[in-house]
């Protein structure tokens, strides 16, 4: 019996984690533990465990009297999760220039050469080839445990680390060309440039991703 309520809790949890992660459930929306035990099927006990840890995660807040909610992260903590994202990437891009730019890592890059030289309009294209280059780049600094704690953070904080789509031309073109700058410091293998070019990448934007962040909280908590 023990281990059936185990495994129920686990699976509430994964289902319930994956709603919030993915933006079903979003910031500021309740999370009833009867509907959910209704949607999956199962008892209030393991429903109510898994949401008990997530709550110790962050993902989910009690508010007393009033009930449980998809945890809306403060401006506060965006700026905190920003500031840990900007020593880990900049720490990868100086790791990966001491390394030089993988296979992986060039064919990226050579994409975004390609929509660059081609002026291409396809700004969902290539933000999502810029989100890539993130990811190898992580890969080039072969240090398994310093993309791991980023792939933590990403899973702890949710929308905070994960993309957002931007539809402003401008500004999309601007981070593929710091990209580029990125690429060449890890290609001369000059670690110090490769460290300040993702630090001022990931300064840049900070500001208008956390606007970006908190208008989207602001508009699901008043749908």
């Amino acid at each position: 019996m023990l281990g059936n309520t185990q495994s129920d809790t686990q699976m509430a949890y994964t289902q319930i984690r994956s709603r919030i992660l993915d933006g079903r459930l979003a910031p500021g929306a309740a999370v009833s533990p009867r509907n959910i035990a209704e949607q999956l099927t199962l008892g209030h006990t393991p429903v109510r465990s898994a949401i008990q840890r997530l709550v110790v995660e962050g993902l989910v807040d009690v508010v007393p009297r009033k009930g449980t909610y998809v945890a809306a992260p403060t401006i506060h903590d965006l700026r905190e999760i920003f500031e840990v994202r900007l020593a880990l990437e900049s720490t990868a891009a100086y790791l990966a220039a001491l390394n030089g730019p993988t296979d992986g890592l060039t064919t990226v890059v050579e994409q975004l050469k390609e929509i660059v030289d081609t002026d291409s309009t396809d700004l969902m294209t290539e933000q999502r080839i810029g989100w890539v280059f993130h990811q190898e780049m992580f890969a080039a600094s072969r240090n398994q445990r310093l993309f791991t704690t980023y792939k933590m953070l990403r899973v702890q904080t949710g929308l905070a680390l994960n993309e957002l789509y931007r539809d402003d031309a401008t500004t999309v073109r601007r981070g593929t060309r710091e990209h580029l700058h990125i690429y060449d410091a890890i290609r001369e293998k000059n670690p110090e440039a490769a460290h300040r070019h993702m630090w001022n990448h990931i300064v840049d934007g900070t500001d208008a991703r956390i606007k970006i962040i908190r208008g989207s909280d602001e508009s699901a908590t008043h749908e």
